[in-house]
């Protein structure tokens, strides 16, 4: 009898597993201001590398389940969704701190796998695909939370620009990606089945919907730092 952990199941938004998940990932996003102001800089330093190294592991059991209950697909497994390189993105941040690496983390990333997280896609995956998707998409929030309160990192003028304009350009090779294999990367091709209010209207119009919506978002998490600097000049 196959464990229930290897079984192909529908996601279910806002049942009682999915709640206690954005549950446990709110506790860790709100620890991150925390920590900053409890531990020393050697103690963030060796959980910095802790939740590096969770990241890394946490891809390697992701693909090594896919490859084993699932042949890999040219179609599905390449990491060319957002919310996929966003983690990638962030690795390499806590590794660099490199500034734009986190204005792309916090302007594109953050946004992005915080609604995912309350609004995940409709697919059938198992318990490990599961734990995976919202460790890598907690990890990216968390990421862009240790830049700011850790790290004490800010977005730079005109960086939602500049990121909003990065992200348009990457949309062009991936979306030729998507269409060679008959993928569906960044959801060029088709809009992703979520429950979300602002993710509407067919193909094309949805994308420059969301691309507006995402706009929007970099905007209001630029925001406070832009307020902050206003204030600071006054």
């Amino acid at each position: 009898m196959t464990p229930r952990y290897f079984i192909y199941e529908q996601v279910v938004q806002f049942d009682s597993f999915h709640i206690a998940t954005i549950g446990i990932c709110l506790f860790f996003f709100v620890s991150v201001p925390l920590l900053s102001k409890c531990l020393t800089k050697k103690r963030l330093h060796h959980i910095a590398l802790f939740l590096v190294s969770i990241g890394f592991l946490q891809e390697v059991v992701d693909y090594s389940n896919r490859i084993i209950f699932r042949n890999l697909s040219w179609s599905e497994d390449l990491p060319l969704h957002i919310c996929n390189y966003m983690l990638y993105v962030g690795l390499v941040f806590m590794m660099t701190r490199d500034q734009f690496l986190f204005e792309f983390l916090y302007l594109v990333g953050f946004g992005a796998a915080f609604v995912t997280i309350f609004t995940p896609e409709f697919k059938m995956i198992n318990t490990i695909d599961y734990v995976a998707f919202f460790i890598s998409h907690g990890l990216i929030v968390v990421f862009a939370l240790w830049g700011i309160f850790i790290f004490k990192m800010r977005p730079r003028k005109n960086s939602v620009l500049k990121v909003f304009l990065f992200l348009w350009a990457l949309a062009v090779p991936i979306g030729l990606i998507s269409w060679m294999t008959g993928g569906n990367y960044m959801f060029l091709m088709e809009k992703p089945q979520v429950s979300n209010p602002l993710v509407f209207g067919e193909w094309p119009w949805y994308i420059l919907n969301i691309s507006g919506v995402a706009l929007i978002i970099m905007s209001i998490s630029y925001l406070p730092f832009f307020l902050k600097s206003n204030s600071a000049n006054e």
